[in-house]
């Protein structure tokens, strides 16, 4: 679609315009299945949300969550995340403040870094929360000033903290949808996320798989 002859490139419009038929009810759960939800699972057990704040809008009623309890919720899931990014060796030198949260600075900056995450695409199933990153043309986001510089790294995070905060034991599963799945297999936070074993390879998608599934579902 174009406006006076221009076309919209932002990754913000192709995400609503290739997503929005897994709103329909039940719909979600074509795309659920291709990222490893379990046959079994009822369709109208999966729910999908597009550009989720999750942190932020718990929060939001839940005001006296203290940063510290996020820092000891951090150091408890990822005791050792700074040396595991470290020996990637794929990423820019870190800095001191890069995930650490000893310091009350720190603690502070961890707490402002989940609560401002955004998740492009969101499933929740009865014991899976799917968290997905669309790309086009624009990278990764890497900013060296925060705790959780990288960002696949930092929605992965959001996630399991937020999990482990509400105590609904569910799976987190990263996903990543680009135009060209093996060229996206490449980029250096996706490499990391699959090293770690947080993201499968097959759930690394192309734009035209979701159209494909998007069609199953309107057929």
């Amino acid at each position: 679609m174009t406006i006076l002859g221009i076309t919209n490139r932002t990754e913000n419009w192709k995400t609503a315009r290739y997503f929005h038929p897994f709103f329909a009810q039940g719909a979600s759960i074509n795309l659920a299945n291709r990222l490893g939800e379990p046959k079994e699972t009822e369709r109208d057990e999966v729910r999908i949300e597009l550009y989720w704040r999750g942190m932020r809008d718990y929060l939001h009623k839940n005001s006296e969550s203290d940063d510290e309890n996020f820092a000891e919720l951090y150091e408890g899931l990822f005791p050792d995340l700074r040396n595991r990014v470290e020996d990637y060796g794929g990423f820019r030198r870190l800095r001191d403040v890069n995930y650490d949260v000893t310091t009350d600075s720190a603690r502070d900056n961890l707490r402002s870094n989940l609560v401002n995450t955004e998740l492009d695409i969101v499933l929740v199933s009865p014991e899976r929360l799917y968290v997905g990153e669309a790309k086009h043309e624009m990278g990764f986001g890497a900013d060296g000033s925060l705790v959780l510089v990288h960002q696949l790294i930092r929605q992965y995070v959001m996630a399991r903290i937020l999990i482990e905060r509400l105590e609904c034991r569910k799976t987190v599963v990263p996903f990543a949808v680009g135009d060209n799945a093996k060229s996206l297999r490449r980029k250096r936070q996706v490499e990391f996320m699959i090293r770690q074993g947080w993201m499968c390879e097959k759930n690394v998608l192309e734009w035209r798989e979701i159209k494909d599934l998007a069609r199953d579902v309107q057929q």
